[in-house]
């Protein structure tokens, strides 16, 4: 089960950088920004996979985000995310 989910999460990740770099090409640079995790699930966004222990998808309609977590320096049970469009 979590083998697919890696598989499943590298493959919408391929399919966003690959539709996002035709789309690229014919607008502006803009710069991605990163917006936490727990802002995206006050919007009620869902988890829907977990790669590992240091990233997930999560998903709200048509609106999907690449989500790092990595340990904060100041307490060892403190995530510190960020997280980016990848549609």
């Amino acid at each position: 089960m979590q083998k697919s989910l890696s598989w499943l999460a590298a493959g919408l990740l391929a399919a966003g950088l690959i539709g996002g770099s035709a789309t690229a090409q014919h607008e502006t640079k803009r710069q991605a920004k990163a917006i936490s995790l727990s802002a995206l699930t006050a919007q009620g966004f869902d988890v829907k996979a977990i790669t590992g222990r240091e990233a997930l998808i999560v998903q709200k309609g048509k609106d999907v985000y690449w989500c790092t977590l990595r340990l904060a320096n100041t307490a060892p049970l403190s995530y510190l995310s960020e997280c980016y469009s990848i549609h």
